[in-house]
């Protein structure tokens, strides 16, 4: 993003250019965060459970083929751990704001 645009939206608005760009890092983060819980509902509703562990749990007890759920597995471990991160990030992103606002007090 131009820090042209960054310093004109913070005008207007009235902020500053790190709480323009903060505001923007934690949507985006939140919104990318929806976009995984929704795909892990969509996978995980189509075998009638509620988390990888009950997904697991059902081709343990061959009541899924694991052939037949091998990629949503796949899938399902790849959004588990990016669901991981993406909320890593967040608590980074929102610590770095706490020390932020306590150092301008």
């Amino acid at each position: 993003m131009s820090s042209s645009i960054v310093a004109k939206i913070s005008e207007y608005l009235g902020l500053s250019t790190e709480e323009v760009e903060r505001r923007a890092l934690r949507h985006l983060i939140l919104d990318e965060l929806r976009r995984v819980k929704a795909e892990k509902v969509l996978i995980l509703s189509k075998y009638g459970v509620r988390s990888f562990e009950d997904l697991m749990r059902l081709v343990e007890e061959d009541k899924v083929s694991d052939v037949d759920a091998h990629d949503d597995i796949i899938r399902l471990d790849y959004l588990e751990d990016r669901e991981k991160e993406l909320e890593n990030l967040l608590e980074e992103l929102e610590g770095q704001t706490h020390r932020h606002t306590r150092n301008n007090e």
